[in-house]
């Protein structure tokens, strides 16, 4: 059940045209608070070679994953995926999605600390990858964070749109560049149609994606 409050000055000064009011809206009736859902998150990073110059940017990319890593709640499955011409799983090492604990945090990590920067960019194959994995809990919230300094060099336009449109409503993408050289248009139009958002990481070892789960 819902009620509605609204409190306002009823009175206007001379000349005034503007009301402002202040709703309050209040439930009662719903029982026990909600548990959080029960979700799937996987780190997507880019480990093309163009991540490698500067060597800061590979290293930025494996210090925002591994902030990602330590975001993850226990209980929530989840994955890496490293990403140049093709797509590869680093973690688990077994199975699509690996339940978040303390131990398994710690090995993610030790596997992200190990990645290193080479070959080109497609990133529509690590994104079919990821879905690949979130198709193995559809009962699950998905989400993904894509960690990119790239532009999409070795796919065609309509392999990468087929790609995205394959993800469409499978599971949600925020976007972060690493550097300053990324192309905006490409992680943008990944964002709109999986329905995710789009930043800069300027600072990785501070950095703490909003969405993770």
């Amino acid at each position: 059940m819902f009620t509605a409050d609204v409190y306002q000055n009823e009175y206007l000064p001379a000349g005034g045209s503007e009301v402002n009011a202040v709703v309050t809206v209040t439930s009662s009736g719903g029982g026990a608070s909600a548990t959080p859902p029960e979700a799937a998150e996987i780190v997507i990073v880019d480990t093309s070679g163009s991540m490698g110059t500067p060597k800061a940017k590979i290293k930025a990319a494996r210090e925002a994953s591994i902030a990602a890593i330590d975001c993850l709640r226990d209980g929530v499955l989840f994955a890496v995926i490293q990403g140049n011409e093709g797509a590869e799983k680093v973690y688990p090492t077994e199975g699509w999605l690996q339940t978040a604990s303390e131990s398994t945090r710690a090995e993610a990590k030790k596997a992200v600390s190990r990645l290193s920067a080479d070959g080109g960019t497609a990133i529509g194959t690590w994104l079919r990858l990821a879905n690949q994995a979130f198709s193995s809990v559809p009962d699950r919230i998905c989400h993904a964070i894509l960690l990119t300094d790239g532009e999409n060099q070795h796919e065609t336009a309509d392999e990468f749109e087929a790609a995205l449109a394959a993800c469409e409503g499978r599971f949600q993408c925020d976007c972060r560049g690493v550097g300053t050289d990324w192309k905006v248009s490409e992680l943008r139009r990944i964002a709109s149609v999986l329905l995710g958002s789009i930043d800069i990481i300027a600072e990785p070892r501070g950095w703490r994606p909003t969405s993770a789960r």
